[in-house]
């Protein structure tokens, strides 16, 4: 019988379109940032250079590696060091968002049912959030207030929903797109301790009861006018929206996992982009947008590298769940300390 095993296969970074983006054009986009998308966008973020220039270095052995070998064959690999960059490196990104999966599920999720739930708002409050970052954490907690609020009018004043948040900011074509990702339970714990299911999940009535709480944190921080609210309440379509998916049965183990994974995936797919450098261009390709009609999103290098700093950001989702954890008095499993071995000179 022959027995295989498995064979470490380094990547190649170099050949990833996206690397070849970054690399040619970031002195460029820094240069012409402040003339060419400061007003419209803003200033650039410290965060997005740093994040940009740790990815340069991310799997190549010149910046650092480390040696593992096998104590019974003595065969050994070089292991390069990875730049643990959030949210864009799309290496460090997936190793991170699988183990954050399996701790989620296995650490913090009850085995009960869950659904996923999907808040978006319309595009005249979009641009809000890109210009006053600090609104996406008012985003993010009126979602949870409102599936909070659904349940409770359902089951019990006093019922507790388990509700975890993950708020998005990329689109299918990484257009600037703030929406927020849920995975709730499918039911609440009451005030006798006893499990209550949910017995109907309302999309319309929780689209109200987001637009109402998100609009009102809106107004509190003075980021609308009151006149804009009652301008949004009367539209025919309101332009904000809600999906409610099918319940996750606690059996359906890799399915949790999938939606949980699915919730902190990385806006960039290496998959639909293509750098043209002879041409100059940039594709990026998904399935059909109905709002742009059409299903790629074509721009110069500088183009996407724009939107690049949009989406370079830290995560918010652990500062989301931090507060989570202090309201209902959950503890999360205490970080490894950070390591940041110095690179080691690679064999001439």
């Amino acid at each position: 019988m022959e027995i295989t095993c498995r064979v470490y296969r380094p990547r190649k970074p170099r050949e990833s379109p996206l690397f070849q983006l970054v690399e040619r054009h970031p002195e460029e986009l820094l240069r012409l940032w402040p003339s060419r998308f400061a007003r419209p966008h803003g200033p650039l973020r410290p965060v997005v250079e740093r994040v940009l220039r740790e990815f340069l270095r991310c799997g190549l052995l010149e910046h650092g590696f480390a040696r593992l070998w096998c104590a019974e064959c003595r065969r050994s690999v070089l292991v390069a060091f990875s730049c643990r960059g959030r949210s864009f490196c799309p290496s460090c990104e997936k190793k991170r968002q699988l183990l954050w999966a399996e701790w989620l599920c296995e650490e913090v999720l009850a085995k009960v049912a869950h659904r996923h739930v999907v808040l978006t708002i319309p595009r005249l409050l979009r641009p809000l959030f890109r210009r006053r970052r600090e609104l996406l954490t008012d985003l993010g907690r009126a979602a949870a207030e409102a599936v909070t609020e659904l349940v409770r009018r359902s089951l019990d004043d006093d019922a507790r929903p388990g509700v975890v948040v993950s708020i998005a900011t990329a689109g299918d074509l990484v257009q600037w797109h703030p929406h927020v990702h849920l995975l709730t339970t499918d039911g609440a714990k009451t005030a006798d301790g006893s499990w209550q299911p949910l017995p109907e999940w309302n999309g319309t009535r929780l689209m109200s009861l987001f637009r109402k709480r998100l609009l009102a944190r809106l107004v509190e921080a003075h980021a609308i006018s009151p006149q804009l609210v009652a301008k949004l309440l009367a539209w025919k379509h309101p332009g904000f929206s809600a999906h409610v998916g099918e319940p996750i049965a606690p059996e359906q183990q890799l399915r949790l996992e999938d939606t949980a994974a699915y919730l902190v995936r990385n806006p960039l797919s290496l998959k639909k982009l293509v750098y043209l450098d002879g041409e100059k261009a940039v594709v990026y390709r998904s399935r059909m947008n109905p709002s742009l009609g059409r299903n790629f999103e074509a721009m110069d290098p500088l183009g996407e590298m724009r939107v690049i700093g949009f989406i370079t950001q830290p995560a918010l989702i652990d500062r989301i769940l931090d507060h989570l954890r202090k309201r209902d008095k959950v503890s999360r499993p205490p970080r490894p300390p950070p390591h940041s071995p110095q690179p080691l000179a690679s064999p001439a």
